[in-house]
């Protein structure tokens, strides 16, 4: 996986990820699994569950153009140990097979990434800043290239690569099927539950149109073990996207700088 809390790029511009969650009620919480304890060292993963996974997999790897919105809610401790909630929004165009742009915003720098097929763009609109580079010539290999070299990500990367399910089930040592919800997204979701050795966490994922709508993700590999959530909106698929969306003249008059390491301090 692609997946991460944040990244760096340029001096300052950065972005946040995962999946999504929503919250319920007392009392409107869905109904657990109905199933008997598993013996010790036995996997819990349900086909169902994977077949569900497989579905949105199919429809997000179909489209030629995706778009849609995302809310990232990233919990992280202060320095009394306190959980803070520090909120972003971005809003994510993909046309396949090699483009792509990314704007974010909210607490913090906004930034930009875009990927025009040749080039990988991070921009930094507060700083006027734009990091340039040379990336390989589809959404895959430019994903993977831009996260090998600088740590750089963008959110809802591991949903719109060509095969969701290879990335999504990788490592999956838990996956299974709590319920339905109409709570999430305006829709009727499937509840799924899923964990790793480093992430546990839950997918809504429509019932009907098989989009992810919400997700929460534990990093159990920080001892703090912070918490991401995202909420899912305003998904377009396969309809038309400008050219100009792709265009890096708009970063023409920016001051270009060097691509920075994600773990590099923020100035």
């Amino acid at each position: 996986m692609y997946l991460r809390n944040h990244f760096a790029l340029g001096l300052i511009a950065y972005l946040f990820f995962s999946l999504a969650s929503a919250q319920t009620t007392a009392g409107n919480q869905p109904e657990g699994p109905q199933k008997p304890p598993l013996p010790m060292g036995l996997q819990a993963i349900e086909p169902v569950a994977l077949d569900i996974l497989k579905a949105m997999s199919v429809r997000m790897s179909n489209a030629k153009t995706i778009q849609f919105d995302a809310l990232i809610q990233s919990e992280y401790p202060s320095i009394d140990a306190i959980p803070i909630i520090y909120s972003t929004a971005a809003k994510i165009a993909l046309q396949r097979p090699n483009k792509f742009d990314v704007a974010v915003w909210g607490d913090g720098p906004s930034s930009e990434v875009l990927f025009n097929g040749k080039q990988l763009f991070a921009y930094s609109p507060e700083k006027n800043l734009v990091a340039v580079a040379d990336a390989p010539g589809n959404i895959d290999a430019s994903a993977k290239f831009a996260y090998d070299k600088w740590g750089l990500f963008f959110p809802g990367d591991d949903l719109v690569l060509s095969n969701p399910y290879e990335h999504l089930t990788k490592g999956l040592t838990d996956a299974f099927l709590v319920g339905t919800t109409a709570l999430v997204g305006g829709v009727e979701t499937n509840v799924i539950v899923m964990a790793t050795k480093e992430l546990q966490g839950q997918v809504w994922i429509g019932v009907k149109d098989h989009l992810p709508y919400m997700a929460s993700w534990i990093y159990l590999g920080d001892p703090s073990h912070p918490r991401t959530t995202l909420t899912y909106k305003n998904w377009k698929l396969d309809s038309t996207i400008s050219s100009g969306q792709f265009e890096a003249s708009r970063f023409s008059k920016a001051i270009v700088a060097d691509f920075v390491q994600s773990d590099a301090p923020l100035k």
